[in-house]
Protein backbone atom coordinates (compact mmCIF):
# COMPACT_ATOMS: atom_id res chain seq x y z
CA UNK A 1 0.00 0.00 0.00
CA UNK A 2 1.34 3.39 -1.04
CA UNK A 3 1.43 6.63 1.44
CA UNK A 4 1.37 10.45 1.59
CA UNK A 5 4.34 11.36 3.96
CA UNK A 6 3.29 13.70 6.37
CA UNK A 7 7.11 14.79 7.19
CA UNK A 8 9.01 14.79 4.25
CA UNK A 9 12.24 14.93 5.78
CA UNK A 10 11.80 11.94 6.20
CA UNK A 11 12.64 10.40 3.03
CA UNK A 12 15.34 13.54 2.50
CA UNK A 13 18.20 10.52 3.23
CA UNK A 14 16.78 8.56 0.26
CA UNK A 15 17.38 11.85 -1.79
CA UNK A 16 21.02 12.53 -0.73
CA UNK A 17 22.85 13.98 -3.78
CA UNK A 18 19.49 14.24 -6.17
CA UNK A 19 19.81 18.12 -7.48
CA UNK A 20 16.77 18.00 -9.14
CA UNK A 21 14.81 20.71 -7.82
CA UNK A 22 11.62 19.24 -8.28
CA UNK A 23 12.13 16.72 -5.23
CA UNK A 24 13.53 19.78 -3.62
CA UNK A 25 10.03 21.48 -3.60
CA UNK A 26 8.36 17.86 -2.48
CA UNK A 27 10.83 17.81 0.40
CA UNK A 28 11.10 21.10 1.72
CA UNK A 29 6.98 21.08 1.28
CA UNK A 30 6.77 23.72 -1.00
CA UNK A 31 4.87 21.87 -3.67
CA UNK A 32 4.27 18.72 -4.77
CA UNK A 33 4.09 15.10 -2.14
CA UNK A 34 6.60 12.15 -1.41
CA UNK A 35 4.88 9.12 -1.17
CA UNK A 36 6.54 5.91 0.78
CA UNK A 37 5.06 1.86 1.25
CA UNK A 38 6.30 2.55 4.89
CA UNK A 39 5.34 5.51 6.82
CA UNK A 40 7.15 4.86 9.75
CA UNK A 41 10.76 3.64 8.35
CA UNK A 42 10.66 4.75 5.12
CA UNK A 43 13.16 2.53 2.80
CA UNK A 44 11.48 3.95 -0.86
CA UNK A 45 9.92 6.69 -2.07
CA UNK A 46 8.81 8.76 -5.14
CA UNK A 47 8.63 12.41 -5.19
CA UNK A 48 5.58 13.25 -7.10
CA UNK A 49 5.24 16.98 -8.68
CA UNK A 50 3.66 17.76 -12.03
CA UNK A 51 3.90 14.49 -14.07
CA UNK A 52 7.29 13.58 -13.09
CA UNK A 53 7.97 10.87 -10.33
CA UNK A 54 11.21 10.59 -9.05
CA UNK A 55 12.32 6.96 -7.32
CA UNK A 56 14.77 6.76 -4.66
CA UNK A 57 15.67 4.39 -2.49
CA UNK A 58 15.10 0.49 -2.44
CA UNK A 59 13.44 -0.72 -5.53
CA UNK A 60 9.77 -1.02 -4.42
CA UNK A 61 7.03 -2.57 -6.97
CA UNK A 62 4.18 -0.82 -4.80
CA UNK A 63 5.74 2.59 -5.69
CA UNK A 64 5.43 1.99 -9.55
CA UNK A 65 2.94 -0.23 -10.07
CA UNK A 66 0.14 2.08 -7.92
CA UNK A 67 1.05 5.36 -9.72
CA UNK A 68 -0.84 9.03 -9.63
CA UNK A 69 -3.10 8.54 -12.32
CA UNK A 70 -2.46 10.01 -15.76
CA UNK A 71 0.47 10.61 -17.75
CA UNK A 72 3.27 10.10 -15.35
CA UNK A 73 7.20 10.62 -16.53
CA UNK A 74 8.86 8.29 -14.18
CA UNK A 75 12.31 8.96 -13.25
CA UNK A 76 14.49 6.40 -11.64
CA UNK A 77 17.65 7.05 -9.64
CA UNK A 78 19.72 3.67 -10.52
CA UNK A 79 19.43 1.07 -12.83
CA UNK A 80 17.84 -1.39 -10.69
CA UNK A 81 15.21 1.33 -10.58
CA UNK A 82 14.54 1.44 -13.95
CA UNK A 83 14.88 -2.37 -14.69
CA UNK A 84 11.73 -2.55 -12.18
CA UNK A 85 9.86 -0.04 -14.47
CA UNK A 86 10.52 -1.70 -17.58
CA UNK A 87 9.95 -4.99 -15.95
CA UNK A 88 6.31 -2.95 -14.96
CA UNK A 89 5.40 -1.11 -17.93
CA UNK A 90 7.52 -3.60 -20.75
CA UNK A 91 5.86 -1.78 -23.95
CA UNK A 92 6.96 2.00 -22.59
CA UNK A 93 10.33 2.55 -24.40
CA UNK A 94 13.64 4.31 -22.41
CA UNK A 95 13.55 7.63 -22.83
CA UNK A 96 16.44 10.38 -22.30
CA UNK A 97 16.34 13.80 -20.65
CA UNK A 98 19.11 16.16 -20.24
CA UNK A 99 20.32 17.86 -16.80
CA UNK A 100 21.99 20.97 -16.70
CA UNK A 101 24.78 22.19 -14.15
CA UNK A 102 23.17 23.72 -11.36
CA UNK A 103 25.66 26.78 -10.75
CA UNK A 104 26.06 28.84 -13.44
CA UNK A 105 27.05 32.28 -13.48
CA UNK A 106 24.94 34.49 -15.62
CA UNK A 107 26.24 36.91 -17.91
CA UNK A 108 23.17 40.03 -17.48
CA UNK A 109 24.56 42.06 -20.63
CA UNK A 110 24.24 39.07 -22.92
CA UNK A 111 20.81 38.86 -21.50
CA UNK A 112 19.69 41.81 -22.40
CA UNK A 113 21.37 41.88 -25.06
CA UNK A 114 18.70 38.64 -25.90
CA UNK A 115 15.45 40.53 -24.72
CA UNK A 116 16.79 43.56 -27.11
CA UNK A 117 16.51 41.26 -30.17
CA UNK A 118 12.87 40.43 -29.92
CA UNK A 119 11.74 40.83 -32.91
CA UNK A 120 9.48 43.92 -34.41
CA UNK A 121 6.08 43.07 -33.17
CA UNK A 122 6.44 41.21 -30.70
CA UNK A 123 5.47 42.54 -27.09
CA UNK A 124 7.77 41.24 -23.97
CA UNK A 125 5.45 41.28 -20.99
CA UNK A 126 5.21 39.98 -17.41
CA UNK A 127 2.63 37.14 -16.64
CA UNK A 128 -0.15 39.06 -15.18
CA UNK A 129 -3.67 37.84 -14.83
CA UNK A 130 -5.06 38.37 -18.36
CA UNK A 131 -1.80 36.37 -19.58
CA UNK A 132 -2.13 33.32 -16.54
CA UNK A 133 -6.05 33.23 -17.90
CA UNK A 134 -4.52 32.50 -21.66
CA UNK A 135 -2.02 29.79 -20.81
CA UNK A 136 -4.88 27.69 -18.88
CA UNK A 137 -7.02 28.10 -22.01
CA UNK A 138 -4.36 26.73 -24.31
CA UNK A 139 -2.69 23.13 -24.30
CA UNK A 140 0.36 24.52 -24.94
CA UNK A 141 0.86 26.80 -22.32
CA UNK A 142 -1.11 25.41 -19.37
CA UNK A 143 2.16 23.53 -18.32
CA UNK A 144 3.81 26.47 -17.81
CA UNK A 145 1.41 27.88 -14.98
CA UNK A 146 -1.37 24.85 -13.87
CA UNK A 147 0.78 23.02 -11.06
CA UNK A 148 0.40 25.95 -8.62
CA UNK A 149 -3.31 24.45 -8.06
CA UNK A 150 -4.59 28.56 -8.60
CA UNK A 151 -4.18 31.69 -9.64
CA UNK A 152 -3.37 32.98 -6.55
CA UNK A 153 -1.10 30.64 -5.65
CA UNK A 154 0.58 31.04 -9.00
CA UNK A 155 1.53 35.00 -7.93
CA UNK A 156 2.37 33.89 -4.34
CA UNK A 157 5.01 31.82 -5.78
CA UNK A 158 5.64 31.67 -9.51
CA UNK A 159 6.71 34.15 -12.04
CA UNK A 160 7.26 33.77 -15.80
CA UNK A 161 7.25 36.38 -18.83
CA UNK A 162 5.47 36.00 -21.88
CA UNK A 163 6.19 37.59 -25.71
CA UNK A 164 3.09 37.93 -28.10
CA UNK A 165 1.78 38.77 -31.24
CA UNK A 166 -1.62 41.08 -32.09
CA UNK A 167 -2.58 39.98 -28.20
CA UNK A 168 -1.73 36.27 -28.58
CA UNK A 169 0.40 34.00 -26.95
CA UNK A 170 3.53 33.15 -29.11
CA UNK A 171 6.13 32.03 -26.78
CA UNK A 172 6.05 31.68 -23.29
CA UNK A 173 8.95 31.23 -20.03
CA UNK A 174 7.54 30.49 -16.31
CA UNK A 175 8.22 28.45 -13.42
CA UNK A 176 7.29 25.21 -13.85
CA UNK A 177 7.39 25.00 -10.48
CA UNK A 178 9.47 26.47 -7.00
CA UNK A 179 11.79 25.66 -4.28
CA UNK A 180 13.23 27.65 -1.03
CA UNK A 181 16.31 28.76 -3.52
CA UNK A 182 14.83 29.16 -6.82
CA UNK A 183 12.45 27.58 -9.66
CA UNK A 184 12.52 25.33 -12.46
CA UNK A 185 12.00 27.12 -15.68
CA UNK A 186 9.28 26.08 -18.05
CA UNK A 187 9.16 27.13 -21.83
CA UNK A 188 6.60 26.19 -24.80
CA UNK A 189 6.61 28.17 -28.17
CA UNK A 190 4.17 28.06 -30.71
CA UNK A 191 5.27 25.78 -33.74
CA UNK A 192 5.34 28.36 -36.12
CA UNK A 193 7.19 31.15 -33.87
CA UNK A 194 10.14 28.98 -33.56
CA UNK A 195 13.36 30.47 -34.44
CA UNK A 196 12.65 33.70 -33.99
CA UNK A 197 14.64 34.57 -30.72
CA UNK A 198 10.99 34.45 -28.67
CA UNK A 199 12.36 31.32 -26.46
CA UNK A 200 15.61 33.20 -26.07
CA UNK A 201 14.40 36.65 -24.91
CA UNK A 202 11.54 35.44 -22.84
CA UNK A 203 13.81 33.06 -20.89
CA UNK A 204 16.34 35.70 -20.32
CA UNK A 205 13.39 38.31 -18.91
CA UNK A 206 12.69 35.61 -16.59
CA UNK A 207 16.14 34.41 -15.28
CA UNK A 208 16.95 38.07 -15.11
CA UNK A 209 13.63 38.48 -12.72
CA UNK A 210 15.60 35.44 -10.65
CA UNK A 211 18.54 36.77 -10.07
CA UNK A 212 16.99 40.10 -9.20
CA UNK A 213 15.39 38.57 -6.22
CA UNK A 214 18.11 36.25 -5.27
CA UNK A 215 16.48 32.73 -6.60
CA UNK A 216 18.57 30.60 -8.87
CA UNK A 217 16.58 29.71 -12.35
CA UNK A 218 17.16 25.73 -12.87
CA UNK A 219 16.80 24.08 -16.06
CA UNK A 220 16.49 20.63 -17.51
CA UNK A 221 16.29 20.07 -21.04
CA UNK A 222 13.73 17.65 -22.44
CA UNK A 223 15.69 17.53 -25.85
CA UNK A 224 18.56 18.33 -27.44
CA UNK A 225 16.98 21.85 -28.75
CA UNK A 226 16.26 22.49 -25.41
CA UNK A 227 20.36 21.91 -24.59
CA UNK A 228 21.31 24.12 -27.54
CA UNK A 229 18.81 27.16 -25.83
CA UNK A 230 20.18 26.35 -22.47
CA UNK A 231 23.45 27.11 -23.62
CA UNK A 232 22.81 30.05 -25.44
CA UNK A 233 21.32 31.64 -22.58
CA UNK A 234 24.73 30.69 -20.42
CA UNK A 235 23.90 27.09 -19.21
CA UNK A 236 26.87 24.13 -18.87
CA UNK A 237 25.50 20.64 -19.94
CA UNK A 238 26.05 18.33 -17.09
CA UNK A 239 24.63 14.81 -18.22
CA UNK A 240 21.87 12.54 -19.81
CA UNK A 241 19.61 10.54 -17.74
CA UNK A 242 16.73 8.38 -18.06
CA UNK A 243 12.83 8.84 -17.88
CA UNK A 244 9.83 6.68 -19.03
CA UNK A 245 6.60 8.31 -20.27
CA UNK A 246 3.91 6.11 -18.70
CA UNK A 247 0.51 6.63 -20.15
CA UNK A 248 -2.72 7.42 -18.16
CA UNK A 249 -4.23 4.44 -20.42
CA UNK A 250 -2.55 1.98 -18.06
CA UNK A 251 -4.89 3.19 -15.00
CA UNK A 252 -8.05 1.79 -16.95
CA UNK A 253 -6.39 -1.38 -18.65
CA UNK A 254 -8.58 -4.54 -17.44
CA UNK A 255 -7.06 -7.72 -16.61
CA UNK A 256 -7.17 -11.13 -18.18
CA UNK A 257 -9.81 -9.50 -20.67
CA UNK A 258 -12.16 -11.88 -23.22
CA UNK A 259 -9.86 -12.23 -25.77
CA UNK A 260 -12.96 -14.14 -28.25
CA UNK A 261 -13.31 -12.08 -31.46
CA UNK A 262 -10.58 -10.03 -31.21
CA UNK A 263 -8.95 -11.57 -34.57
CA UNK A 264 -12.16 -10.92 -36.48
CA UNK A 265 -11.20 -6.91 -35.44
CA UNK A 266 -8.09 -7.06 -37.43
CA UNK A 267 -8.32 -5.36 -40.54
CA UNK A 268 -7.46 -2.06 -42.40
CA UNK A 269 -9.38 0.55 -41.89
CA UNK A 270 -9.77 4.30 -43.44
CA UNK A 271 -10.87 7.60 -41.55
CA UNK A 272 -13.64 9.18 -43.15
CA UNK A 273 -12.22 12.75 -42.79
CA UNK A 274 -10.47 14.77 -45.47
CA UNK A 275 -7.17 13.53 -45.18
CA UNK A 276 -8.29 9.55 -45.92
CA UNK A 277 -6.19 8.24 -43.25
CA UNK A 278 -5.36 4.67 -43.21
CA UNK A 279 -5.14 2.13 -39.62
CA UNK A 280 -3.94 -1.62 -39.93
CA UNK A 281 -4.98 -3.22 -37.21
CA UNK A 282 -3.61 -6.75 -36.89
CA UNK A 283 -3.87 -9.80 -34.52
CA UNK A 284 -0.76 -11.49 -33.27
CA UNK A 285 -0.29 -13.43 -30.02
CA UNK A 286 -3.23 -12.49 -28.70
CA UNK A 287 -2.64 -8.59 -28.61
CA UNK A 288 -4.20 -6.35 -30.85
CA UNK A 289 -1.89 -3.94 -32.80
CA UNK A 290 -2.77 -0.34 -35.09
CA UNK A 291 -0.09 0.41 -37.58
CA UNK A 292 -0.40 4.38 -39.29
CA UNK A 293 1.58 6.99 -40.91
CA UNK A 294 3.25 9.61 -37.92
CA UNK A 295 5.06 12.31 -39.36
CA UNK A 296 6.08 10.29 -42.64
CA UNK A 297 7.08 7.43 -40.51
CA UNK A 298 4.92 4.16 -40.14
CA UNK A 299 4.31 3.29 -36.26
CA UNK A 300 2.90 0.14 -34.79
CA UNK A 301 1.16 0.14 -31.59
CA UNK A 302 -0.51 -1.98 -29.19
CA UNK A 303 -4.09 -1.91 -28.75
CA UNK A 304 -5.05 -2.02 -24.61
CA UNK A 305 -8.60 -3.65 -23.15
CA UNK A 306 -10.16 -0.54 -21.38
CA UNK A 307 -13.89 -1.59 -21.26
CA UNK A 308 -15.77 -3.20 -23.72
CA UNK A 309 -15.11 -2.64 -27.60
CA UNK A 310 -12.76 0.21 -26.45
CA UNK A 311 -9.15 -0.06 -26.52
CA UNK A 312 -6.34 2.73 -25.55
CA UNK A 313 -3.23 3.35 -27.53
CA UNK A 314 0.17 5.00 -26.90
CA UNK A 315 -0.48 7.56 -28.88
CA UNK A 316 -1.25 10.56 -27.16
CA UNK A 317 -3.77 8.40 -25.08
CA UNK A 318 -5.87 8.13 -27.74
CA UNK A 319 -9.03 5.90 -27.78
CA UNK A 320 -10.02 3.27 -30.42
CA UNK A 321 -13.97 1.72 -30.40
CA UNK A 322 -14.62 -0.86 -32.79
CA UNK A 323 -17.99 -1.17 -33.87
CA UNK A 324 -20.57 -2.54 -37.13
CA UNK A 325 -18.22 -2.27 -39.95
CA UNK A 326 -15.46 -0.20 -38.76
CA UNK A 327 -14.14 1.74 -35.66
CA UNK A 328 -13.79 5.44 -34.13
CA UNK A 329 -10.45 6.85 -33.55
CA UNK A 330 -11.27 9.94 -30.74
CA UNK A 331 -14.63 9.91 -32.13
CA UNK A 332 -13.30 10.03 -35.88
CA UNK A 333 -15.51 7.26 -37.94
CA UNK A 334 -13.15 4.69 -39.75
CA UNK A 335 -14.58 2.11 -42.70
CA UNK A 336 -13.32 -0.91 -42.51
CA UNK A 337 -12.18 -1.69 -46.42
Amino acid sequence: MVYELCDPRAAAPLFAGWEETLVLSCLEQVMGKIYVTDPDHPKSAMAFLGQFAFYAGEPDRALVMEKPEGLVIMVPSNEQWAALIEECFPDIPREIRYAIKKDTKFDPKKLERLIAALPAGYELRKIDGAIYDLCMESELFIDCVMHFGSKENYFSLGRGFAALKDGKLASVASSFSVYREGIEIEIDTVEEERRKGLASAVAAALILDCLKDGLYPSWDAANAESVHLAEKLGYEFSHEYPCYWVSGIFDSVIPNPDRSGWDALAGRYERQTDDRRIFDVSYTDGDLYVKADAEGKPQERKLYPIGENTFGVLWGDDRVVFCDGGMTVNGQRCRKL
